[in-house]
């Protein structure tokens, strides 16, 4: 196995996004140490020391000005003994309905009529869920879905996997997370080189010239759902409005992606939340609250924390800062096994990072303001795989409920 030694220091608060950049640029890595004074790394195939070189130059060039104030902000932490962020009333009643129903739900899980794994990979970052797993899945996602409409008025909307690139593009995603879109390339329509696909699909293993045989992509597959909501209503005023919708989304991470919580393909339930912005401040915390009822309804062990994107981008330093300096990304962080605690759910201010370029409008004429709330429910899953018996779980949550109402 190839190994590289490069003697780079780097400060200990860099590691974690450096190894993610490595693994997304280099996917043939197959492991990856980094020390105070080393990066060293074995790969399935010889690397080129210069480009390895490279990556990490830039990326720590791009980094080392916010390097001091990169790490997260604990937010809430129940394990610290502090008072809970406190639930409204009218968060508390529908998160209690919407609970009881889904723990009847699971009650009624039926027998699977076949002996299958609850998860089953194909291909790396690619999972089917089977039986049980496939049952807690929907049942997850209805009752974030039920807690939407009836806490907040959530409209449900229903959108397809991908949508065009111009959208992608004018909601600023190739600015802000160009690594992680798939285009979709539909097989060409030219007479000729459709009949030479086949044989050449059948007859070259490398698959090298296969983009000759392909129309230019108009499409992406979904890198977010919150992206079909914009330009769903630029044609009309917007006051206080708020969507809620369930579907795949597609991100490639590269020599990240695993089976477990790095998918290439996974599942999302999110609420979008539209605004001025000072009435959706309140909502804001609102929503904090609500993850960390969620969290302690499914008995996970949890803490609210700041958090900041990846960027690829040249201005990767100014939006790192503004998130954290904002606040503007809140996750719920879950411990699901003696590993690092991993990103479940997320509270996110857009401000009018997309209702300007879409050109959005309240009633008054000024622009408004866009939040979501986000839930991974494979995430979400792999969570509650840790949890014995989950109706049990849910119904001692809704009773400590009960006692703090």
């Amino acid at each position: 196995m190839p190994s590289i030694s490069l003697p780079i220091a780097l400060q200990e608060n860099l590691w974690p996004t450096m190894r993610t950049r490595l693994r997304f640029h280099f996917p043939q890595i197959e492991q990856l140490d980094i020390t105070a004074t080393e990066v060293r790394l074995h790969a399935a195939e010889a690397l080129s020391v210069a480009k390895v070189t490279s990556v990490i130059e830039r990326v720590a060039a791009s980094y080392t000005a916010l390097s001091e104030r990169l790490s997260s902000r604990v937010v809430y932490d129940p394990a610290a003994g502090t008072d809970a962020p406190a639930l409204s009333a009218e968060d508390t009643t529908a998160l209690r309905a919407a609970a009881m129903r889904l723990a009847a739900d699971l009650d009624e899980a039926p027998t699977p009529s076949a002996d299958l794994n609850e998860v089953q990979p194909r291909g790396r970052g690619l999972n089917i869920y089977t039986g049980p797993g496939a049952y807690r899945l929907r049942a997850i996602d209805d009752f974030l879905r039920r807690f939407l409409e009836h806490a907040h008025g959530a409209t449900e909307i229903r959108v397809p996997s991908m949508l065009p690139a111009t959208v992608v593009d004018r909601a600023g995603y190739f600015d802000t997370g160009c690594q992680h879109l798939s285009f979709v390339a539909p097989v060409t329509t030219d007479m000729e080189d459709f009949e030479g696909l086949l044989p050449y699909w059948r007859a070259d293993n490398d698959r090298g010239r296969l983009h000759e045989f392909l129309r230019t992509p108009a499409d992406i597959l979904n890198p977010a759902l919150c992206l079909h909501a914009y330009p769903l209503v630029e044609h009309r005023p917007i006051d206080n409005l708020v969507l809620t919708l369930a579907g795949s989304c597609f991100r490639d991470e590269s020599g990240n992606l695993n089976n477990r919580e790095r998918l290439r393909e996974f599942t999302m339930r999110e609420g979008v939340f539209f605004g001025r912005q000072a009435d959706l401040a309140p909502v804001h915390q609102r929503l904090v609250a609500v993850m960390a009822a969620i969290a302690d309804l499914f008995g996970f062990k949890y803490q609210l924390a700041t958090a900041t994107d990846i960027f690829f981008n040249d201005n990767a330093q100014e939006q790192l800062f503004s998130q954290l300096i904002t606040d503007s990304k809140i996750e719920m962080l879950v411990q699901v096994d003696d590993g690092d605690p991993i990103a479940v759910a997320s509270v996110n201010k857009h401000g009018q990072h997309f209702t300007k370029p879409f050109g959005l409008a309240s009633s008054d004429g000024t622009t408004p303001s866009t939040m979501c709330l986000a839930f991974g429910l494979d995430r979400v899953l792999l969570a509650l795989n840790t949890i014995p018996d989950l109706p049990a779980q849910l119904r001692q949550g809704l009773a400590r409920m009960e006692q703090q109402v």
